[in-house]
């Protein structure tokens, strides 16, 4: 078999940029979109399509747009005339980033101070409960007791990860045997949690293009706007936006089926020497957690909370107490220290976790949401081309979800516009839902991929391994 070479067209910043200018140029004024053709953009540059088919892929890569094609299987480009960029990020996604920004800045800060008082409050007021309740016979009992030492018992029950070895004895004193190791949370980090919340996973911000990817290779390479769809959860336009963004980027094409449906194809995913790991999966069955508020088990809250607590009441009953027997009642900078402080510090100790519970509240409502749209999809899914009862519909994703019925209606009515359904009647004049775009698309994708071909590695002919076995490498 003759070798072929692949010819690949290289990005030349500056040819996009000029296409960019000439683009400009040509949607000023305009409120359509702006169409373009591989041919187009060589006219209105003069470039040759060497340098303008590039320069194109990557101002469709960067800006929002779609992709048609014609009868003919010509490709068109279409751009927003305000040519707004696809990463372009709104008013009130950078004012969350900065909130995020200030956030943590806070979190650190804010471990500080409890690392700094939670304990050393709880002890001090400790302290002084006691000095108070023994004030008549203290100098007797602080010589029995060697000076206190700062009830280390209290700094052992509160920290116990700061307990040094062999602490723990029996009542005759006897070490006892050390416990196997066991990953525990420790308790600092179970106050941490307290307040902020566990820490939950990190994000990979391209899980969803793998995912797309492994959908790909299990379905030679071919997908359909309503596949990603119900992939997605998108509507059909965002989906169609977001699959011309990724033929740019993972080098894909399209292919128009006999009844006019748009396949896009990636092919060059599809070439595998083991199995890359990425699983994916339906809308509808897709994991979808949101966190625990706290992530400890509730007598870890419960003793947490318990502590503040202890605080925010000693704040305004032990300080002031212990001050006026100590003839401290009047001093501004021990009041502030034995009373105000800690009741601040009390005070934001509480009001950062009901704030967390807050917005998680209104995460769950937006998960349910999310559910309630995946199980329609799930059933609109199933039999796109059947005219249904949107009562039933709605009714049965009700009863999985458990939101109310006119909710369900409600989404049912938006995933019609979202995915092109069509309002119809039956004989006895009963409105029906169908759904005739993913019925067309499922069937002619089928079709596509039953006549496809399996792409599949071909036979190694050289690996620098057999050069390094034979002593020419190392």
């Amino acid at each position: 078999m003759a070798n072929e070479t692949k010819k690949t067209k290289v990005d030349d910043p500056r040819a996009t940029r000029l296409l960019f200018d000439a683009l400009k140029q040509k949607a000023r004024g305009e409120t359509a979109l702006v169409k373009l053709t591989p041919a187009d953009t060589v006219a209105l540059t003069g470039m040759p399509s060497a340098q303008a088919e590039p320069a194109l892929k990557s101002l469709v890569k960067t800006y929002r747009s779609h992709l048609a094609v014609t009868d003919d299987g010509d490709l068109v480009y279409e751009f927003d005339p305000a040519l707004e960029r696809r990463d372009k990020v709104p008013l009130g996604e950078r004012l969350q980033a900065a909130g995020q920004v200030a956030w943590r800045g806070f979190q650190f800060l804010f471990k500080i101070w409890i690392v700094v008082t939670l304990v050393v409050y709880v002890v001090a007021f400790l302290a002084m409960m006691i000095s108070m309740m023994f004030a008549r016979s203290a100098d007797d009992r602080d010589d029995r007791r060697g000076g206190g030492g700062g009830l280390p018992w209290i700094w052992f029950w509160l920290m116990p990860d700061m307990a040094p070895p062999g602490y723990s004895r029996d009542r005759y004193g006897r070490p006892l045997r050390a416990a196997p190791d066991k990953p525990k949370k420790r308790f600092y980090q179970s106050v941490f949690d307290f307040v902020f919340g566990a820490k939950g996973a990190p994000i990979d911000p391209r899980e969803s293009d793998k995912r797309l990817v492994a959908f790909l290779r299990d379905h030679k390479g071919r997908v359909t706007a309503a596949e990603l769809a119900a992939l997605t959860g998108l509507s059909l336009a965002a989906a169609e936006e977001e699959l011309t963004r990724l033929m740019v980027e993972y080098d894909g094409e399209v292919e128009v089926a006999s009844d006019g449906t748009l396949l896009y194809v990636f092919e060059e995913v599809l070439p595998s020497a083991s199995a890359a790991g990425t699983h994916w999966a339906w809308a509808w069955d897709k994991a979808d957690p949101v966190p625990p508020l706290t992530g400890n088990t509730a007598g870890t809250d419960a003793v947490v909370g318990g502590f503040a607590a202890f605080n925010l009441l000693a704040s305004f009953t032990i300080g002031p107490a212990f001050l006026h027997r100590v003839h401290l009642g009047g001093d501004p900078l021990a009041t502030f220290f034995v009373t105000l402080f800690p009741l601040i510090f009390s005070a934001i100790f509480f009001a950062v976790p009901a704030g967390r519970w807050a917005v998680r509240s209104r995460a769950l409502a937006r998960r349910e949401k999310r559910q309630l749209r995946r199980e329609l999809l799930r059933e609109i899914w199933a039999q796109p081309l059947e005219a249904r009862d949107p009562a039933e519909l709605a009714g049965r994703a009700s009863q999985r979800t458990g939101v109310p019925l006119e909710t369900a209606r409600a989404m049912l009515d938006e995933l019609v516009r979202d995915l092109d359904g069509d309002v119809t009647t039956d004989e006895a004049g009963a409105m029906r839902y169908v759904f005739p775009r993913l019925g067309e698309e499922q069937r002619a994708v089928a079709a596509a991929r039953a006549a496809a071909k399996d792409k599949q590695l071909g036979e190694v002919i050289f690996s620098s391994e057999d050069d390094a076995k034979d002593g020419v490498l190392g």
